[in-house]
């Protein structure tokens, strides 16, 4: 559908390939040729760098996980490992563009015969207009047989792609048809603008995540205290198990710590003040690389395009882009947004080119991701094997086995070693919840309405819609996998024999989303060439135009931007549990608001409190005492009068749980006069009190027994 008109491009001339050569042969000089060409290769030199080091880290936190050695050594380690990672990164880098030499075993799809637009029109109706439907019925449709029709539509889309490819020779053998061109010193000016923009604007939101208490509270812990929390470390001092939340896999909070503990910095300032900015440039430059690759024509309008689809499309909670700029700080959001693209990226180098370093660096992808997220557990090999899927099917059987290996090995073992050693991948994957409806599933990546409709048509089109040859036979495979599996009772069944269900709504994350956007803006239509021209123009300003105007950005809704750069929480929530941290506290767990109690974890690991995040009670029982007293405590802390479950709060209830829990310390807002009303009933003494921001009141419980008075 876009390129059915094209001729086979022709190899970009050596003055384009490399932007610092003369066009007879020498190497420009001067200081301006050096840095354009330092700037046009910066994306692939810091990305490749990024993962080699950090799968560094990892292999080493890994194997610390037998050793037992304090964080502080291993960070060591690390730093003194990194001339060996500028090493290896160095050997294994590579310009954007190496065209195959000579020796390469490879196979270049011959051009394709010039065909009327009728012929073009009957070629592709069938896989446009399925995907069409298919986008038409996820998007809009309301009940299980919309569903139904829209998973069928797209499995006729992908496999009639599919088929008209194969019929015309594109999806050939292992290197494109469609030589891609390297950055060049404009293109990589402009993605190094919006890299540098997104670092800055990232330190600017002030959006609040409730993950936020385990993920930057773990850095705490280990910033504080120069031990790794196996056990739980929320809600006790590592007497219970570590739950769900907190699997062994994952080493970048620890690294965070270790990190905040080297530099004698907070780690919450470490987080949002000096690593946020670094994943925010990684995450761009991650996106140019794969819109450099697999946009058949203009990649900078496609990620630019790309860029506003994740700047202007990322309100809701749990949406794809929302684990953007806002949730950068969390290691899932780095595999989506970084290595997910990069995992393409290499997939299609190695492919293209028979390339070992790619194939190495998609080896160390594969650990870099396990230490960001457990998610990477199963979400590598499902990628992995959707490329395999295409590639078997074009017999090329050796290929589709070394990619499986290289992006899954690490991932399987790792997780087999969780399940045997640790308690299990069921409890590191969550298991609390319920599979998602796959409407919702789709919601959550693809969005629906208008948006809907757009993401739709990027994942059924993208066969269509991608540079030629090795990117169509990945997005064959890609959006087959992802089809298959949001057929009603497939995902499901998954679950329940993987154990993973509650987490498999991550499934379509195996897809780039954002780029696969972008690349509708450079779709190029069986039509003159003037309106070619015209539709290049428009479409592009259409599709942002849907973004502004359908999605809700980044920065929507309250003060979601600051002025400078802040950590992710209120200002009174901060100064609060700042304030509390140096207060003479009395022995015993605190009790406060809830949005406090869920901000201290990530101030200090000195105060312990009574309820850091309900959600995390599911993995101790919610219906046990543990849980109740906690939750009916919290409810009294914020005011209210009627418990969760809808039972009224009782003071004898509270003054019984404040003894079982043992709390030592009661503070509340000054605007909340039920905790002051209730205090001489439950022998609380007033000894500290702060004006605003965050104006508070704490008080002191009495001796054992005494907050029974009021009974």
């Amino acid at each position: 559908m876009t390129q059915v008109e094209d001729a086979v491009a022709t190899p970009a001339p050596a003055d384009q390939r490399n932007p610092g050569a003369r066009p007879g042969g020498g190497s420009r000089r001067g200081l301006i040729g050096r840095v354009n060409a330092a700037v046009a290769g910066s994306p692939v030199v810091f990305t490749d760098a990024a993962v080699v080091s950090f799968a560094i880290w990892t292999l080493l936190y890994h194997l610390n996980l037998g050793l037992n050695l304090r964080p502080s050594v291993i960070f060591l380690v690390w730093v003194v490992l990194q001339p060996v990672a500028a090493y290896v990164a160095w050997r294994l880098r590579r310009r954007d563009v190496s065209p195959p030499s000579s020796d390469d075993e490879t196979v270049t799809a011959p051009a394709e015969a010039p065909a009327d637009r009728a012929s073009l029109l009957r070629r592709y109706a069938v896989p446009v207009a399925a995907a069409v439907g298919a986008a038409v019925f996820a998007a809009f449709g309301k009940g299980s047989l919309s569903w139904w029709l829209a998973a069928v539509l797209g499995l006729v889309s992908v496999v009639s792609a599919w088929l008209v490819l194969s019929r015309a020779g594109r999806p050939t053998g292992a290197v494109t048809a469609e030589p891609v061109r390297a950055t060049t010193p404009l293109q990589g000016y402009v993605v190094l603008v919006v890299a540098l923009a997104a670092a800055y604007f990232g330190t600017l939101l002030n959006r609040v995540s409730l993950d936020d208490v385990f993920y930057v509270g773990k850095s705490v812990w280990v910033a504080e205290r120069d031990t790794i929390p196996f056990k739980d470390f929320l809600f006790t001092e590592g007497v219970l198990p570590g739950g769900s939340a907190n699997p062994p896999l994952p080493s970048f909070e620890v690294f965070v710590g270790a990190l905040a503990r080297a530099l004698h910095v907070h780690a919450a300032s470490v987080l949002w003040y000096l690593l946020l900015p670094v994943l925010a440039v990684f995450a761009v430059l991650a996106l140019w690389r794969l819109a450099q690759r697999w946009a058949p024509r203009r990649p900078l309008v496609v990620f630019l395009v790309a860029a506003a689809y994740i700047l202007l499309v990322a309100y809701y909670a749990d949406a794809l882009n929302t684990y953007h700029l806002p949730r950068l700080s969390q290691g899932k959001s780095v595999f989506l947004h970084a290595l997910i693209p990069l995992a393409w990226v290499y997939l299609t180098d190695y492919l293209e080119h028979r390339s070992r370093r790619a194939l190495v660096l998609l080896t160390l992808l594969s650990v870099a991701g396990v230490g960001y997220t457990t998610t990477a557990v199963f979400l590598l090999p499902l990628l992995a094997g959707a490329a395999g899927v295409a590639l078997l099917a074009t017999r090329r059987v050796r290929e589709a086995v070394v990619c499986f290996l290289a992006a899954s090995a690490y991932p399987l073992l790792s997780g087999v070693l969780v399940q045997v050693l640790r308690g299990g991948v069921e409890e590191a994957a969550a298991t609390y919840a319920p599979l998602l409806p796959l409407r919702t599933i789709y919601e959550l990546t693809l969005w629906l309405g208008l948006l809907g409709l757009i993401g739709g048509l990027a994942v059924w089109l993208s066969p269509l819609l991608l540079r030629r040859g090795v990117p169509q036979q990945l997005a064959v495979g890609a959006a087959l996998a992802v089809t298959v599996l949001m057929v009603p009772g497939v995902l499901k069944l998954g679950g329940d024999l993987s154990g993973l269900t509650a987490v498999l709504w991550r499934v379509p994350w195996i897809l780039p989303v954002p780029a696969l956007v972008g690349l509708l803006a450079v779709i190029r239509l069986p039509v003159p060439a003037r309106a070619n021209g015209v539709l290049a123009v428009v479409l592009p300003l259409l599709l942002v135009f849907a973004f502004y105007t359908e999605g809700k950005p980044m920065w929507y809704g309250g003060k979601a931007v600051e002025t400078s750069p802040t950590w992710r929480m209120p200002p009174n929530r901060k100064a609060a549990s700042f304030w509390i941290k140096k207060l003479d506290r009395p022995a015993g767990l605190v009790l406060a608001p809830s949005s406090v109690m869920r901000s201290l974890p990530e101030v200090t690991t000195e105060v312990r409190v009574v309820l850091p995040r309900d959600l995390y009670l599911t993995d101790y029982g919610p219906q046990t005492q543990f849980a109740t007293d906690r939750l009916l405590l919290a409810t009294f802390a914020d005011g209210q009068t009627v418990t969760p479950d809808g039972q009224p709060v009782s003071i004898p209830d509270v003054a019984a749980a404040m003894d079982r829990v043992g709390v030592g310390m009661v503070c509340a807002w000054k605007g909340n006069p039920a905790v002051a009303a209730a205090a001489p009933a439950l022998g609380l003494e007033e000894f500290a009190s702060r004006k605003a921001p965050g104006a508070m009141v704490c008080y002191r419980v009495g001796a054992p027994g005494a907050a029974t008075g009021g009974s």
